[in-house]
């Protein structure tokens, strides 16, 4: 996986801007990121990113900031996302069952199907800038 560091040139950037796992809804997810992986995303900045079908569950994303980032189909569950920031994003198809949500920001982000969200997460999504769209709306 490439994070984009400072150091990095736009064509760096265009080049690792699909972190895509490209399979049917029904495939298992993919394990893009080991456990060892997913405990050492904290604080880490992702920008003009795209994940698709990305297995993120249990990982520990608090702190990290995601700008004009793309998850479809992406599982979340158990994540910890306290004190994410989440600017100008999309979610779609996403499982987000146990994740943590506490003191995070979804500033013009969109959530489309996300599944396994307490009326309780919902609100916090909303009170934290997200808003919720139907499923059959298109934001490409």
């Amino acid at each position: 996986m490439t994070v984009r560091k400072p150091f990095d040139t736009d064509d760096d950037v265009r080049r690792d801007r699909k972190m895509t796992m490209h399979s049917p809804p029904s495939a298992p997810f993919e394990p893009v990121f080991t456990s060892e992986e997913k405990a050492t995303l904290r604080g880490e900045r992702f920008v003009n990113r795209e994940f698709v079908g990305v297995d993120l569950s249990g990982a520990d994303l608090r702190d990290a900031r995601f700008e004009r980032t793309i998850f479809e189909r992406c599982n979340l569950e158990g994540a910890d996302l306290r004190s994410a920031r989440f600017v100008l994003c999309e979610l779609r198809d996403v499982i987000l069952v146990d994740a943590l949500l506490e003191d995070s920001r979804f500033d013009g982000t969109t959530l489309v199907d996300a599944l396994g969200l307490t009326n309780a997460s919902r609100v916090l999504i909303e009170q934290g800038g997200g808003t919720f769209l139907h499923a059959h709306a298109s934001l490409r």
